[in-house]
């Protein structure tokens, strides 16, 4: 990260993390993006205490947050192509 996103992540997480935290299993959260038949999940995110918090102090407008949905946009496909190189790299090589 650039200082600048340092900055905007520390403002953003105002609240200071425990050394211990205990959970319930009904407490895990999950969001998810359905495959193409809406029978399988393609992708998810899930945790406990998970959180989504939105620095509104620099999203003023509906093109600031489109950059910004762009931006998280950007870095799962950045995890997700390389996970794909990891996993299946024969998926992205080219057939001869």
């Amino acid at each position: 990260m650039t200082d600048i996103n340092k900055k905007d992540a520390e403002d953003i997480q105002q609240d200071p993390i425990p050394e211990t935290i205990t959970f319930h299993t009904a407490d895990r959260m999950t969001y998810g993006a359905l495959g193409y038949d809406g029978n399988e999940l393609m992708a998810f995110i899930s945790g406990y205490d998970l959180e989504i918090k939105f620095n509104l102090r620099i999203i003023n407008s509906l093109a600031d947050a489109e950059a910004c949905a762009d931006a998280l946009a950007q870095v799962f496909y950045e995890a997700l192509m390389e996970q794909l190189i990891n996993e299946k790299a024969d998926f992205v090589k080219p057939h001869h």
